[in-house]
C-alpha cells in the first residue's frame, strides 16, 4: 500500500493514474484560480499596494507608473493559464497523456512571459499633452 493512496489526486481516475504532469497542472490551475478570485474580492486600489516593484520606488518615480495596469494585466494572465490549465488536463486525461507535458511547458511560458507584461516598464503613465492654440 501507498503512503499516498489516500490522496485523492493519486487515484484512478475515469480508469488510469494522473501522472506527475497531470496533478502538476491542477494544482497550478487551481493556485491561479485562488490567487485570481483572491483578487477579484480584494479592491484594485488596495492589491496595486502589494506589488514590490512599486513600493520601492520613490514617491516622485511612483507618479510615473500605474499599477492597477499591473493588476488588471495580472488577472488577465491568471485567466490565460487557469484556462490553459483546465483544457490541458482535460485533453490529457481523455485523449494522451502526453498533451499534459505540452501544456505543463505552455504554462511555464506563460508566466515567463507575464514577468515581463506585468513588469515596471509596461506600466508607465503616458501623460497626454495639449496642441498649442493657434
Amino acid at each position: 500500500m501507498k503512503i499516498n493512496s489516500y490522496f485523492p489526486i493519486n487515484h484512478k481516475l475515469w480508469g488510469g493514474e494522473m501522472d506527475k504532469f497531470q496533478s502538476g497542472i491542477i494544482v497550478i490551475t487551481f493556485a491561479t484560480l485562488g490567487i485570481y478570485i483572491l483578487l477579484l474580492i480584494v479592491d484594485v486600489e488596495r492589491s496595486s499596494k502589494w506589488l514590490k516593484w512599486y513600493q520601492q520606488m520613490d514617491v516622485e518615480e511612483q507618479k510615473k507608473y500605474d499599477p492597477r495596469i499591473a493588476i488588471c494585466r495580472l488577472k488577465k494572465v491568471l485567466i490565460t493559464v487557469s484556462v490553459v490549465g483546465i483544457f490541458g488536463s482535460l485533453l490529457s486525461w481523455f485523449i494522451k497523456p502526453v498533451i499534459s507535458i505540452i501544456t505543463f511547458g505552455v504554462i511555464m511560458v506563460i508566466f515567463g512571459f507575464s514577468i515581463s507584461y506585468i513588469g515596471a516598464k509596461n506600466c508607465l503613465v503616458i501623460e497626454k499633452k495639449s496642441l498649442p492654440d493657434d
